[in-house]
């Protein structure tokens, strides 16, 4: 009877823990011997470290406890208490230490039963990674980890539902995307617009976190919002193109806001030089937040960095210091005589930096002739069509690059509203006020002087100069011309 007695409080206490825990398993064969799983979630990331990487990881694969209650249990003998890890990764020391814990607490329970306290002690150790603050494991147990650490994660999210912060429709988390650096969550349908529309028009500087409270707990102090990576973009996911053609421009943005970078001499060319600052984009895939975070350092840089360094780069270069290879066509030159390279023990002359060359001198001749300056920035900006508030492009001699401003009629650089003919400000509120008032001669009723973009337009201010003093030139050249002519006729 005393052994009865015992197996059924055995089996009761069993099914006890089973109703607490329905994941716990009943050998079939010996039904005082169950298994059990539990999760390995820390609170906070364990940093491992895999030979050089370091990886934080929130999920480790689950504690795998075994028990095995004798027939003495619990009166006069603890429980058999086995425990194990998938791939190993619980340092032995610890292992052994949570088994002869159940030892301890049966001891100290006076041999009662002890299975829910110690399961219960096991939980709340396992969400400080029974006391790990680090872990150093072999490195080619790093994927195993890691893809588990990715698949856990990813299948506890899915089963969440989450309020989009921009369409602010609940959605299951199968359909929606937890941002890396912020933890705001979005639907992948209204990540995909945005980000997509952004890459396309080249606003790339708004691929990051949509959420209004996104970076507000920095104060002043904090740095600005980081873009996110190429690697993120990937996986929320955008078509790799797109992501490819997001690299590119910032890499471009970084370069062409950079006065240290030196470009290839050849007119044809105009590449970059080859610096480990930009490197060349190879794989985006491999593009994380660490890239980011060195990208925002060389902006904080660049913008420390004097207005003159252009100027100044040559000064104290000597022998292979003045060797720079441009990443485009891989010619070899010198950044101070910008010459193909003649060696380090040849003395060169610094070329005047104010001297254009031919096709800069054409550019600039273009942009004077057929371009109005804006009064606020002095952008050059040149109109297509339309009325003469309306301006359709601005142009830039050292980026020679057209920017597309044929919805708002204002400077595609600044927004401010001028006149095309004189260049003079107009007041946003009333801009036809100054083609209507007679003080303003070269622009009195002449809103739609060439509209049509063929008739020939007489202008005010600088350009209207510049128009007059090309007219005077023709004009002197050609009375020259007729009075020589006069002259053979003698």
């Amino acid at each position: 009877m005393e052994d009865g007695g015992l197996d059924d409080e055995r089996g009761e206490e069993l099914n006890t823990i089973l109703s607490i825990y329905p994941e716990l398993v009943i050998d079939t064969e010996d039904p005082y011997r169950a298994t059990l799983e539990l999760l390995v979630a820390p609170s906070k990331a364990l940093p491992v470290t895999f030979e050089e990487d370091i990886q934080r990881l929130s999920y480790l694969p689950p504690l795998q406890l075994t028990i095995n209650l004798p027939a003495t249990y619990p009166n006069d003998s603890a429980p058999l208490i086995d425990l194990s890890t998938a791939l190993q990764w619980l340092p032995s020391n610890i292992q052994e230490k949570l088994i002869s814990e159940a030892q301890s607490l049966w001891e100290e329970y006076g041999g009662g039963m002890i299975l829910f306290s110690y399961i219960s002690s096991l939980q709340e150790q396992a969400e400080t990674c029974f006391g790990l603050e680090e872990l150093t494991l072999p490195s080619e147990m790093q994927q195993d980890l890691v893809a588990y650490n990715n698949k856990t994660k990813r299948e506890l999210f899915d089963k969440e539902t989450f309020d989009c912060e921009v369409c602010l429709e609940p959605k299951k988390g199968s359909v929606c995307y937890r941002m890396e650096r912020c933890s705001h969550v979005f639907c992948v349908a209204c990540l995909q617009d945005y980000y997509n529309n952004c890459i396309t028009e080249g606003d790339v500087n708004n691929v990051k976190c949509m959420s209004t409270e996104c970076g507000k707990s920095g104060g002043s102090k904090r740095k600005k919002d980081r873009l996110l990576s190429p690697k993120e973009l990937l996986q929320i996911p955008l078509d790799r193109a797109t992501v490819e053609r997001f690299a590119k421009i910032k890499r471009k943005k970084k370069i062409e806001s950079d006065p240290t970078i030196i470009y290839c001499p050849r007119t044809w060319c105009q590449g970059a030089m080859r610096t480990d600052k930009y490197p060349k984009i190879t794989d985006v895939s491999q593009m994380d937040e660490s890239d980011e975070e060195v990208e925002e350092d060389t902006e904080e840089h660049i913008g420390a960095v004097d207005q003159d360094a252009a100027k100044k780069r040559s000064i104290g270069r000597q022998g292979m210091e003045r060797l720079a290879i441009c990443e485009d066509c891989n010619i070899a030159f010198c950044i101070v005589c910008f010459a193909s390279w003649h060696g380090d023990l040849v003395r060169c002359e610094p070329r005047d930096l104010n001297q254009l060359t031919e096709e800069d001198q054409a550019s600039l001749n273009f942009i004077l002739k057929s371009t109005s300056p804006c009064p606020y920035c002095s952008v050059p900006c040149q109109k297509s069509y339309g009325c003469n508030r309306k301006l359709s492009t601005a142009l830039s001699l050292s980026s020679r690059t057209i920017a597309d401003n044929t919805t708002d009629m204002t400077c595609a650089h600044c927004e401010t509203h001028f006149c095309y003919l004189c260049s003079a400000w107009l007041n946003p509120d009333h801009p036809y006020a100054h083609y209507n008032d007679p003080k303003f001669q070269n622009c009195f009723q002449r809103l739609m002087d060439g509209a049509e973009g063929e008739e020939i337009v007489v202008f005010g201010g600088p350009r209207g100069a510049e128009q007059a003093a090309e007219f005077w030139e023709q004009e002197a050249m050609r009375i020259q011309l007729q009075l020589n002519e006069e002259d053979d006729t003698r």
